[in-house]
């Protein structure tokens, strides 16, 4: 009797003991998966200073650096207040990624930066890619005659004070420069600079048969004009410095 009771109490024992074990479940349990974040984002301009013709592209380069895998938006801030488009890029995990834009421009003499602004997961931005310089167009052919088409009577008239021995009534360009834009909606992930040209020229042109002063601003690589007709009882107008000399 006494080796029948030793043997049930160590199958207890066994028993107790197989119960004390930790599941495999628990052995074994998956780590949680680490969360996206992003730990850096650089910007650099090219090139940092620009001296020569309008209009400049200034290119960017930079990188996002991120722990973790997910899908990280951003945009790109600038000095000017500018919109920019919402772009997305997906990680599989700790890496870096490369991005880049432009921004055209073409004022005589600038000083602007850009950077990246990350939106998610967290908000981070780059510092500033600055960027300086000037630029200038080649100056305009003088040529005040007639074209063969008889539509313009006066061509790249220099802008300047109207000559002091002119007699008649001055109408000066309503504007010394203009900012010209699209505005036609652009599909993502486009979008447009807008450009601040200088008056460059007047002239005289008939226009649908009536005698019409054309005032013609830089933009974008060509001339943007604003017109009007001559005024009421007036039967002649030349151009003349940044307006027309009418009689």
């Amino acid at each position: 009797m006494k080796q029948r009771y030793s043997t049930v109490a160590a199958i207890a024992g066994l028993s107790l003991a197989l119960i004390a074990l930790p599941s495999k479940a628990q052995t074994y349990a998956k780590a949680p998966a680490q969360s996206l974040q992003v730990v850096s984002a650089t910007l650099a301009a090219s090139p940092e200073v620009y001296d020569g013709q309008c209009p400049v592209t200034i290119k960017f380069s930079g990188n996002i650096t991120v722990k973790g895998k997910g899908q990280v938006k951003y945009t790109f801030t600038r000095s000017d207040g500018a919109t920019a488009p919402i772009y997305t890029l997906d990680f599989d995990g700790a890496e870096t990624k490369p991005v880049d834009t432009t921004w055209t421009l073409s004022p005589p003499t600038f000083g602007e930066w850009l950077a990246i602004k990350i939106l998610s997961p967290n908000e981070l931005q780059s510092d500033r890619a600055a960027f300086k310089g000037t630029c200038r167009k080649e100056p305009p052919a003088q040529n005040n005659s007639q074209n063969a088409t008889g539509g313009i009577r006066s061509l790249n008239a220099p802008v300047a004070e109207p000559s002091p021995a002119a007699k008649g009534q001055f109408i000066a360009c309503p504007v010394k420069e203009t900012r010209t834009e699209v505005t036609t909606p652009l599909p993502d992930p486009w979008w447009n600079t807008p450009q601040i040209g200088k008056l460059e020229r007047v002239s005289v042109q008939t226009i649908a048969g009536n005698q019409t002063l054309v005032c013609e601003y830089w933009a974008y690589g060509r001339t943007v004009s604003i017109m009007r007709e001559i005024p009421e009882g007036v039967t002649d107008c030349s151009a003349e410095s940044s307006g027309f000399l009418c009689r």
